[in-house]
């Protein structure tokens, strides 16, 4: 295998003998719930019912990652259900920034994410936010995102960009698009809102859909995928679920194959 390849993607002033030491990225479920059913997502063939994470497992985790902050370069407080769910994500948000970690972040759908939600989020040192909302057209969001509503979304990412301008807090804010057949035409006008919307730092992206290791029923493909390269994940990050289970691979939805 050619180490270099992995090297520049994962941490290019790095070695592999680093990089083996202890994981880059994390990936922390802190709770294992949706309040969506998406067809691009595997929720229906969950088998874990895991519920919160425990507050003594998550401290254990902050500290034994605030043990190695230098090599890690983010924590994600979800994995694959909706981190808003758990009303604890605030004060586990500090607890990371208290630990040293230098970039803490969450992907959210943003049906939960009021006002009130965003300040503590914010004040709690959360560096980065991946909205996702993957149409400007109600009738194609909503059948996308099942169970949610365009007209509570939308105005909770306004607000969430709004107030994090307001506050001067220096949070990254990334708008993505999970692209597929029914929405994958309006991508350009999507980039062009969105980019109106945000700072010259934040990000607007799209992420083509996936089949999740061949796991996810009625897949079509709208773009090749790349199966020449190695997958960076297996040397770069670590998922933990709820109940503090270690998957060999981040798309191991049910830890069929646990470390």
């Amino acid at each position: 295998m050619d180490h270099s390849y992995l090297i520049n993607r994962i941490n290019p002033a790095s070695t592999m003998r680093a990089l083996e030491a202890f994981p880059s990225y994390f990936e922390i479920e802190t709770v294992n719930a949706c309040n969506a059913r998406c067809p691009m997502c595997t929720i229906d063939d969950w088998d874990r019912r895991d519920g919160l994470m425990a507050d003594d497992l998550f401290l254990k985790i902050a500290d034994e990652i605030g043990e190695h902050v230098d090599s890690v370069k983010r924590v994600q407080l979800f994995r694959d259900g909706e981190p808003l769910l758990d009303k604890k994500l605030a004060p586990r948000t500090a607890a990371m920034k208290g630990a040293g970690v230098k970039k803490v972040g969450i992907s959210t759908n943003a049906a939960l994410l009021t006002p009130t939600k965003s300040r503590d989020l914010l004040e709690a040192g959360m560096d980065e936010v991946i909205l996702s909302i993957d149409s400007l057209v109600p009738a194609t969001y909503e059948a996308i995102r099942k169970g949610l509503r365009f007209d509570e979304v939308f105005p909770n990412i306004l607000d969430f960009i709004r107030i994090r301008d307001e506050m001067g807090s220096p949070c990254q804010a990334w708008v993505r698009m999970i692209r597929q057949e029914s929405n994958r035409h309006e991508w350009p006008q999507f980039d062009a809102y969105w980019r109106r919307k945000l700072r010259d730092t934040d990000r607007v992206d799209y992420r083509n859909i996936h089949n999740w290791g061949a796991q996810l029923k009625d897949f079509r493909q709208i773009a090749p995928a790349d199966t020449e390269k190695p997958c960076v994940a297996l040397w770069s990050l670590m998922v933990i679920f709820a109940d503090g289970a270690v998957p060999r691979c981040n798309v191991d939805y049910n830890n069929r194959f646990p470390v």
